[in-house]
């Protein structure tokens, strides 16, 4: 390997006109020079085709490719075909990167003796002014990992993983079938799965992404969301007789919580209700745990909001927006629970 490979960063855009010029700007912001951008103009109707021409002007590095309206996992895997990289990295069309992103991933990757196909970071969730919602934990899980991610994505979104373009492509890139059954929102984690199971996993640390969570991003739609990631399980039920009934289980009650959460957020009230017995239905004392910490991370949250938000630039790598004591440990309990389930 390289000792500076090429990396292709990859964007999807559509409808992208009031994000994607910070998004770029964040990409030809990098620190580490060899890289090519290529953006995926997904059959845009605003301005955003007029804002990809402007920058291409000044950038010779960006190639921008346009095709109708296919959805994000083809967008996807159209760049895929045209990138030259070693290396490939994602980032949707309204999220950032801190400068020091690849820069600090492509050092894990050519150093690591575990030789992962896969380099993540830590993420912080922001606002549409760039300042800090939340802290999205601080993940330490390497080599192979596939229990772990299985239960929850670690990884948190599209926009943090770097991969390896040789085993991105060895698992058929990302599943182009969500988009027929309008169930879109879980292509990353199938592609992030598909991965651990041939592949070691490698975290760069650091809160390097800012992840936006606003309008109608996928994140904000709990039920779609949870619909694709169902997908997702049901077809690794199919082609992985050998996992265990009570990991599936786990999995799909930290993904029920985690659909709860979304549902909170967006103030979908009878949304979270739904997700919540479901939950309970599964693990009850899992259940109430996140019920107890929950309680605690919106007081600290309105509490953040109080002393004023942070932009996402003005935080150091690793310091922490606020301090976070329960989701730290609802983090190292749900980790617990998929060593109990394995042994």
């Amino acid at each position: 390997m390289n000792i500076q490979p090429l990396v292709s960063v990859i964007i999807p855009a559509y409808n992208a006109a009031g994000t994607i010029s910070a998004t770029l700007e964040s990409v030809r912001a990098q620190t580490y020079a060899p890289l090519e951008i290529i953006v995926v103009d997904d059959g845009s109707t605003d301005a955003t085709p007029s804002i990809l021409k402007a920058v291409a002007a000044e950038e010779p590095r960006l190639r921008i490719i346009r095709q109708q309206n296919a959805g994000v996992a083809r967008a996807r895997n159209r760049a895929l075909a045209e990138a030259q990289g070693e290396w490939i990295a994602t980032i949707d069309a309204d999220d950032i990167w801190h400068p020091e992103k690849l820069e600090r991933q492509i050092r894990v990757a050519v150093t690591s003796p575990l030789a992962p196909a896969l380099v993540y970071s830590w993420c912080r969730s922001i606002d549409a002014e760039d300042r800090v919602i939340a802290d999205q934990g601080e993940p330490m899980h390497q080599g192979r990992v596939f229990e772990q991610l299985l239960v929850f994505n670690f990884i948190n979104n599209a926009s943090n993983a770097m991969v390896r373009a040789d085993a991105v492509r060895a698992v058929g890139g990302f599943q182009e079938a969500f988009q027929a059954v309008r169930a879109y929102g879980a292509e990353d984690i199938a592609l992030y799965l598909a991965i651990a199971e041939r592949w070691s996993i490698a975290p760069a640390p650091g809160y390097l992404v800012g992840y936006r969570t606003i309008g109608n991003s996928m994140s904000a739609a709990p039920k779609r969301m949870r619909m694709s990631v169902e997908l997702v399980l049901f077809r690794l039920e199919q082609e992985r007789p050998d996992i265990s009934s009570s990991l599936m289980t786990l999995s799909r009650t930290f993904y029920d919580i985690y659909a709860a959460s979304l549902a909170l957020q967006s103030r979908t009230y009878g949304l979270f209700i739904r997700f919540l017995i479901k939950a309970m239905m599964r693990r009850p004392g899992i259940t109430s745990f996140f019920l107890f910490c929950a309680i605690f991370w919106r007081h600290t949250g309105k509490r953040a909001v109080k002393r004023g938000r942070s932009l996402f630039s003005s935080l150091k790598i690793f310091e922490s927006s606020y301090n976070q004591p329960f989701a730290k440990a609802f983090d190292r309990y749900r980790t617990y629970r998929v060593i109990l389930a394995k042994s």
